[in-house]
């Protein structure tokens, strides 16, 4: 099956969902990350800070776009690839502050409806994970919207929980909230699901969390070690998995969750 996932910006999906991508294409899934806002000066521990205004954005997108390459190496896998609309984030977009991408209404200009929905189009998705948005951000609020089909009763479709604000009390809390912004019928019928190949045991757990770090150090650029070992021990709270929400046609399929409890 061909699985796309949908990244608002680059390191979203791998942070969130390493561990299931790692089953997934250990399944025999394609799984393609379409990577929407890309065009970022967001890269707090790396040098950008020294470098002109001019030369920022363009500095900082390279290498973020080398951080999602390490992980994609990282996973050796030709079924993984990764897709770049080239979109510019929220504070370079919105002219707004870093504080400002919060609690804003979806995007909804031509530009970035039209590229989201385009790529997702021609990904050709049998499966389909979007971003579930539990902290509000107007790039992850602007891709869902953009990428999530009309029709949802038939094509797998499941939502994941960002990182590191889903590892976080507030994160625990907005859940309601987010899973409220979702239509209707999506709403009633969405329950948590795990995608998993591990026993449970101590030892896999241990294993498990370590491979989530090793993802985590891949986007040094923006995360420093306080918060990458915050990612990777939430993975502990669910038996070295992730937790997604998915629907009835994502839970009757047992490659997407293997081995789920």
């Amino acid at each position: 099956m061909k699985i796309t996932v949908v990244s608002s910006h680059r390191g979203d999906a791998a942070l969130a969902l390493g561990l299931a991508i790692e089953v997934w294409l250990a399944e025999g899934h394609a799984v393609e990350v379409v990577s929407c806002f890309t065009r970022s000066e967001f890269a707090p521990y790396s040098d950008a800070g020294s470098l002109h205004a001019n030369d920022r954005m363009s500095f900082v997108t390279a290498v973020r776009k080398r951080e999602d390459e390490a992980w994609r190496k990282q996973r050796g896998a030709a079924k993984l690839t990764l897709t770049d609309l080239n979109l510019k984030d929220a504070p370079i977009r919105l002219h707004c502050g870093l504080e400002k991408v919060f609690g804003r209404p979806a995007d909804i200009s031509e530009k970035v409806v039209s590229k989201i929905r385009r790529a997702v189009e021609l990904s050709k998705a049998g499966a389909m994970v979007l971003p579930l948005c539990l902290d509000g951000h107007v790039d992850r609020i602007s891709a869902r919207a953009a990428a999530l089909p009309a029709e949802t009763s038939s094509l797998p479709l499941a939502f994941y929980e960002e990182l590191p604000y889903a590892a976080r009390a507030e994160g625990e809390g907005a859940l309601a909230g987010a899973l409220a912004q979702l239509p209707m019928m999506l709403q009633t019928e969405l329950q948590p699901v795990f995608a998993s190949a591990l026993d449970g045991t101590g030892d896999s757990i241990d294993g498990a969390v370590l491979r989530k770090r090793r993802v985590a150090w891949c986007y040094d650029s923006q995360i420093d070690e306080s918060v990458t070992t915050e990612i990777a021990e939430f993975s502990r709270r669910y038996g070295g998995r992730e937790r997604l929400w998915g629907n009835a046609a994502w839970r009757v399929d047992a490659t997407l969750m293997p081995k789920a409890t």
